[in-house]
């Protein structure tokens, strides 16, 4: 055997035997905190700590987590709530105790293997919560390779506007001016100079692979409205406006060219009140902060808009008739608050935000209405509301 085999076997030897002492000593300190929890189960009659507790103490997390809240930390192992679990996440509410004073956390598990949707959210808290600091939660802490591939982000408790408050479009002023904070963020040209954040990552509006997509929703919705009209217990809901629709589709899919001239930005893409957090509602100013960011993307910005308004409006029938006057007063204050941050539209803002509007429901909404029409596995209620917009604004905006 010659010097440099038995040189490689040693360096092998000696990393194989530090993962080894690795692995038995996380084994080992798993195992006596699991006795000590319960031991300490069986003398006080409380339930044993479960596994976020005893991977708290195995990572440390105490110690992690002191610097954001300038002292050491305590978890609450009894004070945890399971806000919400799927497949691919579960979402917990923690409670520590620092200087003797509760602090609720959200611990967020993001479960392997990861999805595309999620890795974008992940990377979201992992790479830019730096660039988007004050817009959305504080990330204390991001711990890779748990339970095998799964991911555990800490991150600060930011209550949701669901539940605090009963919506009415007179709180979207709340909402608007961060919401131009967040877009001026990333504007143009001001994503391309932290590019190297984003690169790999972040799904982009006008990439190959969304302008493909796109295209097949497109060629989808064409399908399934012939589809529907093929059906006489459907044609009737599509019956007058079918010729406009068809020669609308085939335009498509990109309508307005001047929703890209308006500009780019990073949005968020899911802006309805359980992603939206608010710590001091009622008073004057509201700190908003937005919350799961599996659809971020650079997109057009006004499509944000939509996001915002556009589908409370299409849930909210009762609030229909004083929709056009929400429309000219928000979009206008939307303008205007990305004026402070050195951003101006040349194209009037109503006419941006309705541009958007149809351009969202003709690529996307639209085709999932036709579609739940015609397999019948869900309602298909918002497809009027649709239909209305596109002969109304559609006629408005020249599409026909």
């Amino acid at each position: 055997m010659t010097k440099s085999m038995d040189q490689s076997a040693y360096r092998k030897g000696r990393i194989d035997g530090f993962n080894k002492g690795k692995d038995d000593g996380f084994t080992k300190g798993r195992e006596h905190a699991l006795a000590a929890s319960t031991e300490s189960s069986r003398m006080n009659s409380d339930p044993p700590l479960n596994e976020i507790s005893l991977m708290w103490r195995e990572l440390q997390c105490a110690d992690k987590l002191g610097e954001h809240y300038g002292q050491p930390v305590t978890l609450n192992d009894h004070h945890m709530e399971l806000l919400k679990e799927t497949s691919k996440s579960a979402i917990w509410k923690l409670e520590v105790t620092a200087n003797q004073q509760a602090y609720p956390l959200i611990l967020k598990i993001f479960k392997a293997p990861i999805i595309e949707k999620s890795l974008v959210e992940l990377n979201m808290y992992r790479r830019a919560s730096g660039i988007l600091a004050g817009l959305m939660p504080n990330i204390h802490m991001v711990q890779e390779g748990m339970n095998g591939n799964d991911v555990w982000v800490f991150m600060e408790f930011v209550p949701q506007l669901k539940g605090q408050i009963i919506f009415t479009p007179d709180q979207f002023d709340n909402i608007i001016p961060t919401l131009a904070a967040f877009h001026a963020r990333t504007y143009n040209e001001r994503l391309y100079t932290q590019w190297e954040v984003f690169a790999d990552w972040l799904p982009l509006y006008h990439s190959e692979s969304e302008t493909l997509e796109r295209q097949q929703t497109n060629k989808k919705a064409l399908h399934n409205l012939d589809k529907a009209m093929s059906r006489p217990e459907l044609k009737a809901r599509l019956d007058s406006n079918y010729k406009r629709l068809q020669s609308i589709l085939l335009k498509g899919p990109e309508y307005f060219p001047e929703l890209v001239h308006a500009g780019k930005s990073i949005i968020h893409s899911d802006l309805q009140t359980p992603n939206i957090g608010c710590g001091n509602v009622g008073e004057p100013h509201w700190n908003i902060k937005f919350i799961d960011w599996e659809g971020a993307r650079f997109a057009p910005c006004w499509f944000d808009m939509f996001n915002l308004m556009g589908v409370f409006f299409a849930y909210r029938k009762d609030w229909r008739n004083v929709e056009e006057e929400v429309i000219l007063r928000c979009s206008h204050l939307y303008a205007s608050e990305m004026l402070k941050h050195d951003i101006t539209f040349s194209d009037d803002p109503v006419r941006l935000y309705k541009m958007a509007y149809l351009q969202r429901v003709l690529e996307r909404s639209l085709c999932l209405q036709l579609e739940w029409m015609v397999e019948g596995n869900k309602q298909a209620f918002l497809l009027e509301g649709y239909l209305e917009k596109i002969n109304v604004w559609g006629k408005e905006l020249g599409l026909h």
